[in-house]
């Protein structure tokens, strides 16, 4: 893992993540020698930037790679190809440089505290036969974030920060609701002082009264430690909520990316659009038209050629079907990668 110390110009954003074309293909075939000839491309060439502080949402339909990819850039999973730079400061305020593509096992365990995952679902990411207060200390006893005798008055800390009564401290997670699950869970990844923490839909399987509270906290928290979130979900009301800049994803890559602002009220790519016009709108004298997708999602073991989205989308041309386009900057920091915006294309710039 190389690293190097360098001070960021004032002038420059200050990026805590950059991903540059990351991959995770899955072997789904191998011949009877052991060679891979069949993949599942899971993530297929992802570029994004997050500035330290900042959140980025990752949206799209269920199975376009959104779970794998933050899994990915934690190395849950051995990364295929391309590259994911975190950048963390060390006592000097200096930039750090730490590749988690190539880093060793050693070298991640060392970063754990900085890196942290908040699971999806509540009722399995917990472990039953711990108590609350064992489950949110084990990490903070492994990695010594505070003296041993500190570690019980530590953790009570972290709980009353994240909505925890005192007197859950010996309770077990079978005894608490969805809501309060989560806290756990956000508690249990608050107290190893994490710099980068990616959010899995942390509020998917929670009634609509509990996403408001748990996403409030997540925003709270945020403001008080500095922390930067990448924001899985496929919910565009909590990712327009939470997130500063967004990223579509679809069948493995970024279609478009750009300012929460930028991509809401004016999106691009007709996946988006598409996905937006989906949103419920909260006035009874709006009619809303959904956008309606032809077909299915295609599967990411045998993705379609060109374009990925051709065979959904109505503007499709023979060069969608035959050439896959770049991302183009159609404005300041919104980026979009169609045909309709290239060189020659409709709505080019």
């Amino acid at each position: 893992m190389s690293k190097k110390n360098v001070n960021t110009p004032q002038a420059e954003k200050d990026y805590i993540l950059e991903v540059n074309n990351l991959k995770q293909h899955f072997v789904t075939e191998k011949t009877f020698m052991g060679k891979p000839i069949g993949f599942l491309k899971a993530v297929d060439g992802v570029s994004f930037k997050l500035e330290r502080g900042k959140t980025i949402g990752i949206v799209g339909e269920s199975g376009c790679g959104k779970t794998t990819l933050g899994r990915t850039v934690l190395r849950l999973y051995d990364v295929t190809d391309g590259s994911a730079l975190y950048h963390s400061k060390n006592e000097k305020g200096e930039i750090v440089d730490h590749e988690l593509s190539t880093a060793s096992k050693r070298e991640l365990q060392k970063l754990r505290t900085e890196l942290q995952l908040i699971f999806q679902d509540p009722y399995s990411s917990l472990p039953p036969r711990m108590t609350v207060g064992a489950i949110i200390g084990e990490a903070v006893r492994i990695h010594n974030v505070v003296p041993a005798d500190q570690v019980a008055s530590y953790v009570r800390s972290i709980m009353a920060r994240c909505g925890l009564q005192e007197h859950h401290y010996d309770r077990y997670p079978h005894e608490f609701s969805g809501g309060q699950r989560q806290r756990i869970c956000i508690a249990r990844a608050l107290a190893v002082k994490p710099k980068l923490v990616i959010c899995d839909e942390p509020v998917s399987a929670l009634d609509v009264s509990i996403q408001a509270q748990i996403i409030n906290l997540l925003k709270k928290l945020q403001r008080e430690e500095n922390m930067s979130y990448l924001f899985i979900s496929h919910d565009l009301s909590v990712v327009k909520y939470i997130s500063d800049t967004i990223a579509v994803m679809y069948l493995g890559n970024i279609v478009e990316t750009g300012t929460t602002e930028d991509i809401c009220s004016d999106a691009k790519h007709p996946y988006t659009q598409a996905l937006f016009s989906a949103v419920p709108v909260a006035n009874p004298h709006h009619k809303s038209e959904p956008v309606a997708l032809e077909g299915e999602l295609p599967s990411p073991k045998n993705p379609p050629k060109g374009c990925k989205f051709h065979t959904r989308c109505k503007h499709c041309t023979e060069k969608c079907k035959n050439q896959a386009p770049e991302m183009i900057e159609v404005s300041e920091g919104h980026f979009v990668a169609c045909h309709l915006f290239s060189e020659g294309g409709t709505e080019a710039k």
